[in-house]
């Protein structure tokens, strides 16, 4: 089966749903996965300074091309790139050169291969025309011999009938109510009310910055959140993720089949969420449907986000409550602890570790310094949010304290990276900690109550008392050996 792009800048216009539903057409009979990818407009440069809203964060959808996930491509330019420079055209056009994805432009610029045909007015018979054009393209390395007029008929459905299934689509989740039904399962739900047999929904836990001045780089993984196959909701283990640059592997390819998609980037303010594809059907060629279909749906999750980070901040603002009932010095905690786990952060930890080395490191006594870098956090973020990654960085800190023991220091120094400091008289100590520590490894990787596993990379160094040894110089060798391991990875 192949698997062809389409890429335009929207689906508002009559003439470019016409050529849509050519293409459609032409998809379906020759069993060819077209994928349509709305992306709005590419800025030019004077409008990206003015810019004052997030429209730029369409484009991105244009990013998840690859070779991976498109044998061919067919792109509108001259709607993509109508406010930006040739060069910048052809800039664009070189990622695609680059991955050697063979296109066609729908209108001529710069000697680039176009369809059959391109002067002429989009219409339906050209859409179909298009498809057989990239397919040849692809399969032969060259244009077909134009064929007559294929007499595609128009969709069947008013534009009324369409409105109302809008209509009961907004209402149901513009008006869901927090904490029932999860907002992805109901999206699939109401997507097959509507007649959607096929869609998926990707998300990354955390949203990826992406700004004008600060592209974003794409993640290598993003979890499937919902599958819709044959009109019936797939229920997936949790958990289950794809690669970015080959969307369709087994999870989410029992839903794709030939036809037309449509496949929208998800974005809430600078932060990129993820991808929604959805099956095509008459709908979605009424002009402007697709756009507010997308934006009632967009809106629905972006709204269950704004839910995530107010239950967040209530459970912080809780939190603090509860230590000024307490009677803590709420500025103490918060120089000196970590908010999060409780433990002493990098001002706290140091700040005591001194004062430990100079009343307890004496003769015969042995410094045990570990540097401990949780190296999954990174991951889990990414792909099941910071609320996941918080618990993964909770349960370090037990961990530390269960190996270590209670007379140890221990210290969140930032994000990922943990330091511990125990002093005994114990030589053999080292070797013991070390085995723990491993023990402790495997059984958190081995755990099946979460699926991600949590991952700690460490180092844990032994000093004998000497009046000539820095406390600085060993933190410095213990840092030292916990880079090269990394290094090493």
């Amino acid at each position: 089966m192949l698997r062809v792009g389409l890429l335009i800048s929207d689906l508002k216009k009559e003439d470019i749903c016409d050529f849509c539903v050519g293409a459609i057409r032409a998809a379906e009979k020759e069993e060819i996965l077209l994928t349509i990818m709305p992306g709005g407009n590419f800025l030019s440069d004077e409008q990206k300074e003015k810019n004052d809203n997030y429209d730029y964060q369409q484009t991105v959808i244009f990013d998840y091309v690859s070779e991976d996930n498109f044998d061919g491509l067919l792109i509108d330019l001259d709607s993509i790139g109508a406010n930006i420079t040739d060069y910048a055209k052809d800039v664009f056009l070189g990622n695609f050169i680059s991955q050697k994805i063979p296109f066609l432009l729908l209108s001529e610029f710069n000697g680039n291969k176009t369809i059959n045909n391109p002067w002429m007015k989009h219409d339906r018979n050209q859409g179909y025309q298009a498809i057989l054009d990239i397919e040849n393209y692809i399969t032969a390395g060259e244009l077909p011999i134009p064929g007559d007029d294929h007499n595609i008929p128009p969709i069947d459905i008013c534009a009324a009938d369409s409105m109302k299934q809008l209509s009961i689509v907004s209402e149901r989740l513009l008006h869901r109510l927090p904490g029932t039904t999860p907002v992805y399962s109901q999206i699939m739900e109401l997507l097959g009310l509507g007649g959607v047999k096929d869609a998926f929904i990707l998300v990354y836990g955390d949203g990826i910055p992406n700004t004008l001045k600060d592209p974003w780089i794409m993640p290598e993984k993003i979890l499937v959140k919902g599958l819709l196959h044959d009109g019936h909701n797939v229920d997936l283990p949790s958990g289950t993720i794809v690669d970015t640059m080959n969307l369709l592997d087994e999870s989410t390819e029992e839903a794709m089949n030939p036809g037309g998609w449509i496949a929208r980037t998800l974005y809430f303010h600078e932060n990129q969420n993820g991808v929604m594809a959805i099956k095509i059907n008459s709908n979605f060629m009424v002009p402007n449907f697709e756009n507010l279909l997308f934006e009632i749906i967009h809106t629905s999750i972006n709204s269950a986000f704004r839910d995530i980070i107010f239950q967040h901040m209530a459970e912080e603002i809780m939190a603090l409550q509860v230590e000024v009932e307490r009677g803590d010095s709420i500025l103490d905690r918060l120089g000196e602890k970590d908010y999060m786990t409780g433990e002493y952060n990098r001002r706290g930890f140091f700040t005591h570790a001194y004062d430990y080395m100079r009343r307890d490191y004496v003769e015969g006594t042995y410094a045990i310094i570990s540097y401990v870098d949780l190296d999954t956090l990174r991951s889990i973020n990414e792909l099941y949010g910071r609320q996941e990654g918080n618990l993964a960085i909770k349960r370090t800190a037990v961990v530390l304290h269960n190996v270590f023991g209670e007379q140890a220091l221990v210290g969140r120094l930032r994000g990922n990276e943990f330091a511990v400091l125990l002093i005994t008289d114990r030589k053999d100590k080292l070797e013991y900690l070390r085995a723990s520590m491993q023990q402790q490894n495997a059984r958190l990787m081995a755990e099946q109550d979460k699926s991600y596993s949590i991952h700690l990379m460490f180092v844990i160094n032994q000093f004998e008392y000497s009046s000539s040894i820095r406390f600085e110089d060993m933190l410095k060798e213990t840092d030292i050996n916990l880079k090269n391991m990394k290094n090493m990875m």
